[in-house]
């Protein structure tokens, strides 16, 4: 209990204000975003029971747009020039360009030995990945007292996050409505501590159900992996709830999207912020293992939309 008081109190420090960029829709996508009393079931489609969310990009503003070892594209240098932001341009710290040099070949290394074991989406677990450096950290941070704090200031310094506008009033009038909440997210240790430093409660007192929150960190597996989500659908059905009567809402169409309709989940697709959209050239319909069938259910712009989703 110490330890989370530590790190929620360095995520509150280390954050300030970021408010979401208005993203543009192509055409066709429009037409998804539901209308005032619009996002209704049709007659013959069972009312939304439960409704389960990502988290980086959808219930907080990221501003890497994922969380950091996700947000590694094969091929992509992340010391490249073009690819710092003006945050770290000014800063100039080679310590901090020692630590991004040493995470993306840790992180390499334990992809290629997962994938070649049979593991399609494998994730690590940020800490085991910092256990092993030896090098220096930003003068600024101060004593580092542990692996963990060192994870999470990396973390904070190369996505700082902060809650999404309607973040805490959406999920607070979800929980009136008796709905079932739940989260599946590409996560670390830290991403639960979100809640507690910015809404100073857990996940579980704001209303979500524990049962219910699918980490990658703890399943070994990242998203898209369909693993994920048959966990959640089962667990669901464990509490009487169809998948057709869930709602799974999150920014990117390949890892949340089309995993989640191969669940038979109805789908959100949250485009509310411009840097973690990833529509990824997909169009509002694509083929799934279930089939070919509207993919997402729902486009939203903001977060309060989801009243509009029964």
């Amino acid at each position: 209990m110490k330890e989370t008081k530590r790190l929620e109190s360095l995520i509150r420090q280390k954050s300030s204000p970021l408010l979401p960029i208005r993203a543009e829709l192509p055409s066709g996508w429009e037409a998804l975003v539901p209308k005032k009393g619009g996002g209704r079931a049709a007659p013959e489609t069972p009312g939304v029971r439960a409704f389960i969310f990502d988290l980086y990009g959808t219930l907080f503003v990221s501003g890497a747009g994922e969380i950091g070892a996700a947000n590694e594209a094969p091929g992509r240098d992340p010391l490249a020039p073009d690819e710092w932001d003006e945050r770290e341009k000014r800063a100039e710290d080679t310590a901090l360009v020692s630590m991004k040099r040493y995470f993306q070949g840790a992180v390499t290394a334990f992809h290629e030995k997962a994938k070649a074991a049979g593991t399609m989406f494998p994730e690590i677990r940020v800490e085991e990945i910092w256990t092993g450096y030896k090098g220096p950290v930003p003068a600024g941070w101060g004593p580092v007292s542990s692996v963990r704090e060192l994870a999470l200031l990396y973390e904070l310094a190369l996505n700082p996050v902060y809650p999404m506008p309607g973040a805490g009033e959406t999920i607070g009038g979800l929980v009136e409505r008796a709905c079932v909440l739940g989260i599946i997210s590409n996560a670390q240790f830290f991403s639960p501590l979100l809640f507690g430093a910015f809404f100073g409660k857990s996940p579980r007192d704001m209303g979500f159900d524990p049962e219910l929150l699918v980490w990658s960190f703890e399943e070994g597996e990242a998203k898209p992996s369909a693993r994920l989500f048959e966990k959640a659908a089962a667990r669901l059905a464990g509490r009487g709830i169809k998948p057709d009567e869930t709602v799974y809402v999150g920014n990117d169409m390949k890892n949340d999207m089309v995993p989640a309709a191969a669940a038979g989940f109805r789908t959100a697709l949250f485009a509310g912020d411009s840097r973690s959209l990833r529509l990824r050239d997909m169009t509002p319909r694509t083929k799934t293992n279930a089939g070919e069938r509207a993919v997402p259910s729902f486009v939203i712009r903001d977060l309060q939309s989801l009243t509009e989703i029964r």
